[in-house]
């Protein structure tokens, strides 16, 4: 619907708007979905991922929730039944599409806006090979220099 001033108006009803995206959103689960995926971008960035968003829709081989990380594969949940099992089986796939070398799965913590509240979850060999990497000889000091 348009205005006399030519811009879109947004109608707020069963069929709602992601403010950020501009995409007609019908579902309550898919706006949940949307949301969630939403707050994760913002809390990557936070933390120096300045290029995380959302991935776009559309893939024929999905790749993940969230694009700007080469080599990472987030995907992102908001369920009320939490199904690890067929997460990690999704994030394996996801992996391999989007040739990560590796990635988690981030789930909404009920009762949580807050993402530093949410779940991270991975397969344990993902897990141990981020530890044996953190693990390799360095060559940063590992005492002050005076």
């Amino acid at each position: 619907m348009r205005s006399a001033f030519g811009e879109q108006q947004l109608r707020w009803s069963a069929n709602a708007y992601d403010e950020l995206e501009g995409e007609a959103v019908t579902s309550p689960q898919k706006r949940k979905g949307n949301s969630a995926e939403l707050a994760v971008a913002k809390w990557l960035r936070t933390w120096g991922w300045i290029h995380a968003e959302r991935s776009r829709a559309g893939w024929t081989d999905d790749r993940g929730d969230i694009d700007g990380m080469p080599g990472v594969c987030i995907e992102v949940k908001n369920e009320k039944r939490i199904n690890i099992p067929g997460y990690l089986a999704e994030l394996e796939v996801e992996i391999d599409n989007a040739e990560a070398w590796t990635g988690a799965v981030i789930i909404k913590r009920r009762g949580s806006t807050d993402v530093n509240d949410w779940y991270a979850v991975m397969p344990a060999r993902i897990w141990a090979e981020l530890l044996a990497m953190l693990d390799q000889p360095t060559k940063i000091p590992t005492t002050p220099i005076d």
